[in-house]
């Protein structure tokens, strides 16, 4: 175990990992409802968006009691600008998780298409991994542990990437302009939520950088 790691996380700083590994488990649970929104949303998309939106609702929650408990904390086990960015990283990829479905109740859109689907279970497994990040500051071998992991997370980014792309040049093959202007913003906004994934993965890594050893 690498000492020099984990000395500034003391046992008294512990509330600080405590509350983001609750903030990125409650994104689990909002990715996890947009996939089964996705799967099911003739049947049950309704009452699965107003879960979304519930989970959306703790996630404001749960960051605003992370940065109270900044303003009181006089030293914290990292850098609290670090802090500040890897929360609202995480913050925002749950605003547009909820941005999602609230689009497709105002849009009225009559169903996903299978890319879309693709994309939700992507950012499903992008949101795990950070999840995984968030567990692993506390209890890491080394920083190219977490480098490793960031990867991954820029991995299903460019993966979505792909999909984006592929999905846009079909959206934009179809002759219903009104339906291309929905969808597009659709499809931008699941992007958009990858992004994120991507910059709370950024975070990590200059975390990485500053307090760890290879």
């Amino acid at each position: 175990m690498n000492r020099g790691f984990l000395s500034w996380v003391r046992s008294n700083d512990k509330e600080i990992i405590n509350v983001l590994e609750e903030q990125a488990t409650n994104l689990v649970e909002a990715t996890s409802a947009l996939v089964e929104f996705m799967s099911n949303y003739k049947s049950d998309g309704q009452s699965i968006s107003k879960v979304i939106k519930d989970l959306e609702h703790r996630g404001d929650q749960i960051t605003h009691k992370l940065f109270t408990i900044l303003d009181k904390t006089f030293v914290t086990p990292l850098d609290p600008e670090d802090i500040s960015r890897l929360t609202s990283a995480i913050d925002e990829v749950l605003d547009a998780t909820e941005g999602v479905t609230n689009r497709f109740v105002l849009f009225k859109v009559q169903e996903p298409t299978p890319y879309m689907l693709e994309l939700a279970k992507i950012l499903l497994s992008a949101s795990k991994e950070v999840k995984l990040l968030i567990s692993r500051i506390r209890n890491i071998n080394s920083a190219n542990d977490l480098i490793d992991h960031s990867k991954n997370i820029v991995n299903h980014e460019h993966q979505a990437d792909t999909i984006y792309r592929t999905a846009i040049a079909e959206l934009f093959g179809t002759n219903n302009p009104i339906e291309i202007i929905k969808l597009k913003e659709i499809y931008e906004t699941l992007e958009g939520a990858l992004d994120r994934c991507a910059d709370v993965a950024d975070v990590v890594e200059d975390i990485a950088l500053k307090y760890g050893n290879g």
